[in-house]
């Protein structure tokens, strides 16, 4: 059969099918997805399959897939055809892997719907193959590198994404659909390496030359890239356009639309403002309202006009129906502002609504998020202390005042349920009218980010969509809510003295009392339980005033704790001097005897020196001096050089914690001894100085002398309870006091690491009560572990680096890498050897490649029965060691075996 008959029947037949198939998916694909407006576009629909908390795009690409591999294996040829001449055109020809001129066609289609389906390193595989066994077709190699680059851009393999495209020349480029494709893939990888304004170019051709919502897609993300490069101005027009094009949805009108509001330059921003305020007009944004009036506080913003800023987002949060990334970015603004004025209070219920639903790559997530907590733990405080205020405020008034101030909280309580309970039937309402609207709505039109089924199956919690709707719908039935115990209790501001071991107490106390009153009826006593847990009647509020000495005792306690800790967390944790000045001495004035006074003085000390304060700074420490002469900081502050030293210290400790650490790796205890006591000397207060009482008493036990090891342990463990010495410190000291004997004598480098358990202290036996052994079985499955020192080595670099060697090396042969971490030993476990052959194999591969791991690192050749001996049974690397030194019994010795073929297989290409 000829080769011009298989092309034909090729093309017109299997490949046909595939194809149509392939165009109306990628069509419906484009085309319906629902872009996420709150965060950067992608640059295709498709690469947001590589990250499941994304909307997911419909399209199901496999019958394409499956009609190119039929179309491959039915009209491939692989045999040469007749030699008819020994020119040099017919030996290229004759060179060929493949003699059907059109099945080059199968093998991109296939490539591509990998890709799109999601599968981008199937994806890249297939278009590696297609650039090496179709070189006499160089457009089509061309074409198979650059979608190969646009597979590796999704899988985030950046650098081999760049490797591939520095292959690609502009000679090359030959037809307008390459260059747009080369456009594409060069601003794709460019914008993931963070090289926004060297993406720009590329990325405004590809937009020029697309089609469809394809092209509005790259104008928006265009936008998005002037927009944070600073060029507003392009910004604006790129917002323009992408909100231009027939078909496209009012929701990427409605959005670009919105943007450019954002990014306005003009001097005058009233005619925008009047502009924006007209939309709310139409029927159609009334449930987007939050995203204009959001518009309209950021264009205030711009102008430095704070209070209409705020004005305006406070609608944008009051107007808003959904509930969802739009309403939380209003109230984030809002939250920036009253942060950066020093209002936490109204900063901290902002941040707390607002930062549960942005999603985590999110620009400074993790600086929200920590903002926030910290900004809830200052809220426990300052409510405690606002709470303890109004109750002895309300203890010092007259029975009959207390009764009229607890009747008005229950009238307020009443009102405002009611009008809830209006708002609620009158979404009910508003809602049941929605569902009975005509199926022929076409909702798709709205720029709604809510409800929307993207047919994704899986489970609730990869299914980032479905969680997101399940989030909302939670939100908009209970609110946005902390993570906190008992969050459906309406009241949770109250507070009450009881506690379990009050009560007993109060149960005893009337027990005994001569003047207890008449004993009540069963039924009084359930009328006066319901009355004091219900905060419809003023009993509730009543029972919550502190009475008795006791109670007012406790409330004033907890107003000190409040007071304290606010002033630390002002301080240490948002670093707002003035006001955790503010906090520490409205405690000093009002309670002059409260017992935080030497921790409050020390810190009123270090705030002064840090303002260059002298005078304050030394008044402090006359008081820490006067009041607390025998303390800690009482002792070190005698030295009239306390202030230099404290300067000096952050440098010092850390260079003479390196000094002593090396001195421990020599076994040079005496330095580490002198060190050591130099520090406690000199820098009592130092936040290292565990580290140092560490390796300390390591080093006594190298000496032999297990007294003071023991001894300097239990100094660790006392001194400093909560630190990142006191894990390790506590498994050791169970460990000796279950009677376990410390091995002296070993080198220090030795004994720092390799001695530690990995587990438990426990050493587990067999049924003759003899310790477990290690096995030799080569036979069984092994595992390679690359132990390291975790203060010396980075282990995300080194689990990318094996990855990657993997990756390149070994093709069918997948490995698992697990990390693990136990004190200060890091370990990364490479999994997937059936035997020790195998491992061998693989250690000689990387041998032969040349990679080379950090010299810290050290590689651990053991069989999985033997690494989870350790893991189980709290054994050390060291107890391993001594037994892979022993020689092997008779038994152990294994049979000779012939050698195989390994089932790993290297990868062709790599040398």
């Amino acid at each position: 059969m000829s080769r011009n008959w298989q092309a034909f029947t090729t093309r017109y037949n299997v490949y046909f099918n595939g194809k149509e198939h392939y165009i109306e998916q990628l069509q419906q694909m484009e085309r319906d997805y629902e872009d996420d407006y709150s965060r950067r576009l992608l640059t295709h629909p498709a690469e947001a399959r590589a990250d499941q908390k994304m909307p997911q795009p419909s399209g199901d690409f496999k019958r394409t897939i499956e009609k190119m591999q039929k179309a491959i294996q039915l009209h491939s040829i692989k045999k040469k055809p007749a030699k008819r001449s020994a020119s040099p055109k017919e030996k290229a020809f004759r060179a060929r892997d493949e003699f059907n001129p059109f099945l080059h066609n199968a093998w991109l289609t296939m490539g591509k719907g990998q890709y799109f389906n999601g599968d981008f390193s199937g994806a890249a595989a297939t278009f590696m193959y297609i650039a090496k066994h179709f070189t006499w077709l160089p457009a089509v190699v061309t074409e198979a590198r650059i979608w190969q680059a646009l597979s590796y851009c999704a899988l985030d393999w950046n650098y081999e994404a760049e490797n591939v495209l520095h292959l690609v020349k502009q000679k090359d480029l030959t037809s307008s659909g390459i260059m747009n494709l080369y456009n594409r893939a060069q601003a794709d990888l460019l914008i993931r390496t963070d090289r926004y304004a060297d993406a720009i170019p590329f990325l405004r051709e590809a937009a020029i030359r697309a089609k469809g919502t394809q092209k509005n897609r790259l104008w928006f993300l265009l936008g998005q890239l002037y927009a944070h490069t600073g060029d507003k101005k392009n910004a604006y027009i790129a917002f323009r356009n992408a909100g231009k094009g027939q078909g496209i949805s009012y929701r990427a009108k409605f959005n670009a639309r919105i943007k450019q509001s954002e990014v306005f330059t003009g001097r005058n921003i009233s005619k925008e403002v009047a502009s924006l305020k007209a939309m709310t007009r139409y029927a159609r944004n009334k449930e987007f309202a939050d995203q204009i009036y959001y518009a309209i506080g950021n264009l205030y913003l711009s102008k430095g006009d704070s209070a209409k800023a705020v004005a305006n987002y406070t609608l944008a949060v009051e107007k808003s129906t959904r509930n969802g990334i739009d309403r939380a970015l209003a109230q984030l603004a809002l939250g920036n502002i009253y942060f950066s004025k020093g209002d936490y209070v109204k900063a901290q219920p902002c941040y707390a609504e607002a930062v549960p639903q942005l999603p985590d790559n999110y620009t400074d997530y993790k600086t929200l998020r920590l903002r926030s907590d910290v900004l809830d733990e200052l809220a426990v405080y300052s409510g405690n202390v606002q709470l303890q205020d109004s109750l002895l405020r309300l203890a010092d008034m007259t029975p009959e005042e207390q009764q009229a101030v607890a009747q008005r909280l229950v009238d307020e309580l009443i009102a405002r349920e009611k009008k809830e309970a209006e708002e609620a039937k009158r979404e009910a309402a508003i809602a049941e009218r929605e569902g009975q609207q005509a199926p022929g709505i076409n909702h798709n039109d709205a720029p709604s980010q809510g409800f929307i089924s993207n047919g994704d199956k899986s489970w609730y919690f990869y299914n980032a969509m479905t969680k997101s709707q399940g989030k909302t719908e939670f939100q908009r039935r209970w609110g946005a809510r902390r993570l906190e115990d008992d969050w459906r209790r309406r009241n949770k501001s109250s507070f009450s003295f009881d506690t379990t071991e009050e009560n007993e107490d109060s149960e005893e106390n009337n027990s005994d009392s001569t003047e207890k009153p008449q004993e009540e009826s069963g039924e009084e006593k359930d009328n006066d339980a319901k009355n004091a847990s219900d905060p419809h009647n003023v009993e509730y509020y009543l029972s919550q005033i502190p009475s008795t000495p006791e109670e007012r005792k406790n409330a004033n306690d907890i107003i000190q704790e409040g007071l304290y800790n606010m002033g630390l967390i002002l301080k240490d944790k948002l670093e707002d001097y003035p006001a955790a000045r503010t906090e520490f001495l409205r405690l000093e004035d009002r309670y002059p005897d409260n017992i935080y006074r030497l921790d409050v003085y020390y810190n009123l000390y270090l705030m002064a020196v840090r303002d260059g304060d002298t005078a304050q700074a030394e008044k402090w420490r006359q008081k820490i001096l006067s009041d607390f002469p025998e303390s800690p900081f009482g002792q070190a502050m005698r030295d009239p050089n306390y202030f230099d030293n404290l300067r000096r210290m952050n440098l010092i400790q850390e260079e003479m914690y390196e000094k002593a650490y090396q001195a421990y790796l020599s076994d040079n205890n005496r330095l580490v001894h002198d060190l050591t006591s130099e520090m406690e000397k000199d820098y009592p207060l130092s936040k290292i100085l565990p580290k140092f009482v560490f390796i300390d008493a390591l080093s006594y036990l190298t000496e032999n002398d297990n007294d003071k090891f023991r001894e300097r342990l239990t100094s660790l463990l006392e001194r400093w309870p909560d630190t990142d010495m006191t894990p390790m410190a506590g498994n050791i000291m169970k460990g000796l006091k279950a009677g376990r004997v410390p091995r002296a004598g070993l080198s220090n480098s030795r004994g720092m690491i390799w001695s530690l358990g990995l587990s438990n202290d426990s050493i587990a036996t067999d049924a003759d009560g003899q310790p477990a052994n290690f096995e030799r079985n080569p036979d069984a499955p092994q595992y390679l572990v690359l132990a390291f020192p975790r203060d010396s080595v980075n282990a995300n670099a080194l689990l990318y680096d094996v990855a990657r060697f993997n990756f390149s090396s070994f093709v069918v042969k997948d490995f698992d890498l697990e990390p693990m971490s136990f004190g200060e030993i890091g370990l990364l476990v490479i999994k997937g050897f059936t035997n020790l052959r195998e491992l061998e194999h693989y250690r000689s591969v990387m041998s032969r490649n040349g990679f080379e791991l950090p010299d810290e690192v050290r590689p651990i050749m053991i069989s999985k029965h033997n690494f989870e001996l350790l893991l189980n049974e709290g054994r050390s690397f060291e107890e391993y060691f001594r037994f892979e030194a022993e020689p092997p019994a008779p038994a152990d010795l294994p049979e000779p075996t012939p050698p195989q073929e390994s089932e790993t297989i290297p990868n062709p290409d790599s040398d």
